[in-house]
Order: C-alpha cells, then structure tokens, then sequence
C-alpha cells in the first residue's frame, strides 16, 4: 500500500463493496476509521471501498431536487 492519501470533500464512508468484504467492521454509508475519516489511502478508493459521503443519498433523506 503507498502512501499517497485522497481527501474527502466531506468525509469518507464505506460502500457496499467493503461492507461485504469485512462485515464485523464496514457497515455501508458509515464513516470510515477516525484516523482516515477526511484523508484515506487512494488505493481504497480506487478499489471501490470507500465513497465521499456527499456522494451518497441515504433513503428517506430530502434533496433539493425533491422541491423542484
């Protein structure tokens, strides 16, 4: 693993692809570890692990969209 870091525009979660893989820790649309909540290693999100939170709409949230 390098050490090369992406940044969150919010923070990062875990996608389900992570949730399947490690079920005991991953649970999807949750933030990941503290330590990496805001700059993860790019590798994870290269391998779909983890997503920006801003990038996902939880079900029964409200989006601007939903006024227009």
């Amino acid at each position: 693993m390098s050490n090369e870091k992406v940044k969150a525009n919010t923070h990062w979660v875990w996608t389900e692809k992570a949730a399947a893989q490690n079920p005991a820790h991953s649970r999807v649309g949750e933030p990941i570890w503290p330590h990496f909540k805001t700059a993860a290693p790019k590798e994870w999100l290269e391998e779909n692990l983890i997503q920006d939170a801003s990038e996902i709409e939880l079900e029964g949230q409200t989006t601007i969209d939903d006024f227009i």
